[in-house]
């Protein structure tokens, strides 16, 4: 008895390290306590420590990057929220290119980091490019198609002769994020042939404070970095319309702003392009440019999606 009491001690004891421990490196990571990341970081602490595996889960980024690049890399990783609606999750396309495999429940309230079907865990696969001071850090999604959603539209479209033409098989989308030599970071997402970083018209191709996290769009998964846009309006002597004058952005945060499907930072499996072999890099993706062949992963401050 005196030894199963002492067992159970240690036990106790240990696993309230590990939490301590868990609390104090999500610190280093997370933006802000948004109610999501930080409980997703934590609970992928706990598991990761507990099957002993924490330190091996990124040494491909280290062989491809060097520990100082791989750092950087998980750092800023991104945590995702899904738009309602959105049943797909980012995945590696070696191991799955069909909904069977990639799709989770719409649930505002999951925190998701594996399909239903076969546990196939979500993914992003990544470059690193520099361009004189400033660092840039690229994270590719791939989704098995890109369906149209908008007003219903793929309901009557997929009738036509030829079908839909917005949607097709294979989708590549991204999230970059661009550390300057001061260690100030911006981002933005890919979206429609061009990129985002708010949500709105005046957002386009424009990079914005980083904030941890990117919103992917139901169907397409054009992405967005969740801000609210701050407007001011004048003195009323012009229509309200007129007369604004945008004031800042607030950004939204899940589990406090957004009650919305999430996909936290941490446990997203990292895959760095660099390491594909020729197999890999030859996939046929049909019309659809994989990351590695757009002019972008050349040029990090390229606005071109192809």
């Amino acid at each position: 008895m005196r030894s199963e009491a002492g067992q159970a001690a240690v036990e106790w004891t240990s696993g309230v390290l590990l939490v301590a421990l868990a609390l104090s490196a999500a610190a280093a990571f997370v933006p802000a306590v948004d109610g999501r990341s930080f409980g997703g970081f934590l609970a992928h602490s706990i598991v990761c420590a507990v099957h002993g595996d924490c330190a091996q889960r990124d040494d491909a980024l280290r062989v491809a990057y060097g520990p100082g690049d791989a750092a950087l890399v998980r750092r800023y990783a991104p945590n995702i929220v899904y738009e309602p609606g959105t049943h797909t999750l980012p995945i590696d396309f070696r191991r799955c290119q069909s909904h069977h495999c990639s799709d989770a429940p719409d649930d505002r309230s999951l925190e998701v980091s594996r399909s239903t079907r076969g546990g196939v865990p979500a993914a992003a696969f990544t470059h690193v490019a520099r361009r004189g001071e400033e660092t840039f850090l690229q994270y590719w999604f791939y989704y098995p198609d890109s369906p149209s959603t908008f007003l219903g539209s793929h309901a009557l479209l997929k009738h036509l002769p030829g079908g839909d033409p917005a949607d097709h098989r294979h989708d590549w989308e991204g999230y970059q994020v661009r550390v300057g030599p001061d260690g100030r970071a911006l981002v933005r997402a890919t979206s429609h042939h061009g990129y985002q970083g708010c949500k709105e018209r005046q957002c386009k191709n424009r990079w914005i404070a980083w904030t941890g996290w990117t919103r992917v769009s139901m169907g397409s998964h054009a992405g967005h970095i969740p801000y609210r846009s701050e407007w001011l309006i004048g003195d009323g002597r012009r229509s309200a319309g007129r007369a604004r004058r945008l004031a800042g952005y607030t950004p939204l945060y899940p589990g406090r702003d957004l009650e919305e499907r999430t996909t936290s930072a941490a446990a997203l499996e990292l895959i760095p392009i660099e390491t594909l072999d020729a197999g890999a890099l030859g996939t046929d993706f049909g019309e659809i440019t994989p990351p590695w062949r757009k002019e972008v992963y050349g040029d990090p401050v390229s606005d071109s999606t192809s």
